[in-house]
């Protein structure tokens, strides 16, 4: 992937929204190019995402557009300004689709990430062992052997729960405790760790207990982004076996967020889940 492959989610919502405001006027391509003093192929570039755009040049063309809702031109801004910061993950030597760099780019803008975990300790809380023997677990069918880097690429990540601005909530399911992912010592070594984030008060961790029964969360896994402080950009991450979707339609963001908030009033409370963990520990 090239460099400038880095940030397409953002480019696309700009350009999404540069397309729009230039449809509401009636206005061509080649017209909109000349009121806002650009080629038409600057402008087809900008609208596509196939350019970055500099926050000044952003600023100009919305002026000409005449859209003056601070809020709007605040959130269009501050994803442009986030677009042209250097990726911390160009420099590792592992595959990186689109979904996984759009992925890692937000969420280390996030200001609140809000998840519910089915199947797997999130990858914010992993440690290296666990994350190690998840990726060994799909060696049996792979093309194509995963790279040494992956795992360092994963716990990477980890570094956003060192921001003071950051919240982060998860909700997992107790069964994704309980299962024995890399053998008894991998486990204790995790469940150590998701102790010491859990007790962190910036943070809020609770454990869906197997004794709740059905719940909204039984159709997998989901993380939502808050992207920015000011004006924060949300976007809801889930994924599959061989497909991975970024959402950003405002309802089924709101259905998402309802979910979590479910999820969160069944799930057993702060304290009632670092006792279970514990008590998970001492089973192993």
């Amino acid at each position: 992937m090239s460099s400038g492959d880095q940030f397409s989610y953002r480019r696309r919502k700009i350009g999404n929204a540069l397309r729009r405001y230039r449809d509401e006027r009636g206005l061509t391509q080649e017209a909109a190019a000349r009121l806002v003093e650009r080629s038409p192929a600057s402008l087809s570039a900008y609208e596509n995402g196939h350019r970055a755009i500099r926050p000044r040049d952003l600023r100009q063309i919305l002026d000409h557009y005449g859209v003056t809702d601070e809020r709007e031109r605040a959130r269009l801004l501050d994803l442009a300004a986030q677009g042209r910061k250097p990726g911390w993950w160009r420099d590792f030597d592992v595959p990186k689709t689109p979904f996984i760099v759009d992925f890692v780019s937000l969420e280390g803008e996030a200001s609140r990430i809000r998840s519910f975990e089915s199947t797997a300790v999130p990858g914010l809380l992993q440690t290296p062992a666990y994350t190690a023997a998840v990726f060994a677990a799909y060696d049996s069918i792979r093309t194509e052997p995963h790279r040494k880097k992956a795992v360092e690429f994963r716990l990477r990540r980890q570094h956003i729960l060192d921001k003071p601005t950051l919240r982060a909530s998860w909700v997992v399911a107790e069964a994704v405790l309980r299962m024995l992912v890399g053998g008894p010592s991998v486990m204790n070594g995790q469940l150590t760790k998701i102790l010491a984030v859990a007790e962190e008060s910036r943070h809020d961790l609770r454990v869906m207990p197997l004794c709740a029964g059905a719940h909204p969360g039984m159709d997998g896994s989901f993380t939502i982004l808050d992207v920015g402080a000011e004006v924060p950009l949300q976007v809801v991450a889930t994924h599959s076996l061989t497909r991975s979707w970024l959402i950003d339609e405002p309802a089924r963001i709101a259905e998402y967020e309802r979910v979590h908030t479910e999820l969160t009033s069944r799930a057993l409370s702060e304290s009632d889940s670092c006792d279970l963990i514990r008590e998970i520990a001492s089973q192993l």
